[in-house]
C-alpha cells in the first residue's frame, strides 16, 4: 500500500509538537525542493529507533495495527535482518497512518480474506518515487524555465510505480501533441 505525501503533508509533520528536534530544521526547508528527502529521512529514522536499531524494521500483525495494539508475536519474515514488534502508530505520521487504515480496510472488501493477522505491517519503505519534485507548469507540464523539458514519472517525482509512470508519460505525450500540433 502506498500513501501519496506532498510537501504541505511534510510541512505539517514537521510543524507537530513532538517535531520538536526538527522545529529549527523546518523554516530552512519549507521552501526547498529537499523538505520531501527531510521528510523522508524523519520517518526512516522513526523506523529505525522504534526497530531498535541494526535495521531491524517496526512491524505489526495488520488486526492489531488497525486496532492501534501491539503485537505480541510476529509471524516469520523475509526481511533480513528481522523485524520486532512496535506500535507504528508511533513510527508513521498520523495521516499516514489513517490512510493505511483505511485501505487496509477496503482492500478487503475487493479480496476475502486479505484483512487476516496472519499478515504484518512492515516499516517502512519509504519511497516509490523521487523525494526531489521537478517543477512543471500546471498546464503546459513543461518546466517553468527550460523551454520543452518536460519532467516525468518517477524520476521527476511524478508517479510511484510502473503504471502510474506510464499513465504520467501518456499525459505528457498527450500534451506535448496538443502543443505542437496547433
Amino acid at each position: 500500500m502506498v500513501v501519496q505525501v506532498d510537501m504541505q503533508d511534510a510541512i505539517d509533520y514537521f510543524r507537530a509538537p513532538k517535531k520538536t528536534n526538527w522545529k529549527s530544521e523546518i523554516n530552512k526547508f519549507q521552501l526547498n525542493p529537499l523538505l520531501l528527502m527531510q521528510f523522508q529521512k524523519a520517518i526512516e529514522e522513526e523506523a529505525y529507533n522504534a526497530g531498535g536499531g541494526k535495521f531491524v524494521a517496526p512491524a505489526q500483525r495488520l488486526i492489531d495495527f488497525y486496532n492501534n495494539k501491539i503485537s505480541s508475536t510476529l509471524p516469520e519474515c523475509s526481511y533480513l535482518p528481522g523485524v520486532q514488534s512496535a506500535d507504528l502508530k508511533t513510527v508513521l505520521p498520523s495521516f499516514i497512518h489513517s490512510f493505511l487504515k483505511q485501505a487496509f480496510k477496503n482492500f478487503e472488501k475487493k479480496m476475502h480474506g486479505y484483512f487476516t493477522n496472519d499478515a504484518i505491517v512492515v516499516a517502512t519503505e519509504s519511497r516509490t518515487s523521487s523525494p526531489v519534485r521537478i517543477p512543471r507548469n500546471k498546464n503546459t507540464l513543461h518546466h517553468p524555465q527550460i523551454k520543452n523539458l518536460f519532467p516525468c514519472g518517477e524520476g521527476a517525482g511524478y508517479a510511484g510505480g510502473i503504471v502510474s509512470a506510464a499513465m504520467d508519460g501518456e499525459k505528457i505525450a498527450s500534451t506535448i501533441s496538443i502543443l505542437f500540433n496547433k
